[in-house]
């Protein structure tokens, strides 16, 4: 069947189309349309949700700042008192800040039930910086670059789990 009618779509009336929804058939055009595993679809029909694990409500993500806050302070105290004490052994210092961005993405993991997303990546980074700088602070020796280079490390570690 062929015809010379142009045909518009409804959606966006100055675009022409001959692309239909393979459900419902309705008028779709390529701004509009939405792939889904059996062919195109119009936006009605696909229906498109977020996958429970990426869906990351606010209480969620309430609930990973106050652990990365937490974990961040905690686990920087911890780590200067760790590296204070270790003061003639400094390779241990890469060693404990790795661990410490490792125990914070775990710890936002769990608080935020296991979810993953770009804004717990953020979160997750910004726990690691604030232990990263806590453990300057407490601890007694300098921070090396291989501490800053560990911090960076660490930064990565945590947000690989997201």
């Amino acid at each position: 069947m062929t015809t010379s009618e142009t045909r518009y779509c409804p959606r966006h009336p100055g675009v022409s189309t001959n692309l239909r929804c393979g459900r419902c058939e309705e008028l779709i055009c390529p701004g509009c349309l939405v792939h889904v595993p059996v062919g195109v679809r119009c936006p009605e029909c696909a229906q498109t949700q977020t996958l429970p694990t990426f869906d990351v409500t606010g209480a969620y993500l309430a609930r990973a700042i106050a652990a990365g806050v937490v974990l961040g302070v905690v686990g920087g105290v911890v780590g200067g008192v760790v590296l204070g004490l270790l003061l003639g052994l400094p390779f241990l210092g890469p060693i404990v800040i790795v661990a410490v961005g490792y125990l914070a993405g775990e710890g936002i993991s769990m608080a935020a039930n296991r979810k993953r997303g770009r804004s717990l990546k953020y979160v997750a980074a910004g726990s690691v910086i604030i232990s990263v700088l806590t453990i300057s602070l407490v601890s007694i020796g300098p921070m090396t670059i291989f501490d800053l280079l560990a911090g960076a490390y660490a930064v990565y570690v945590a947000v690989n789990r997201f």
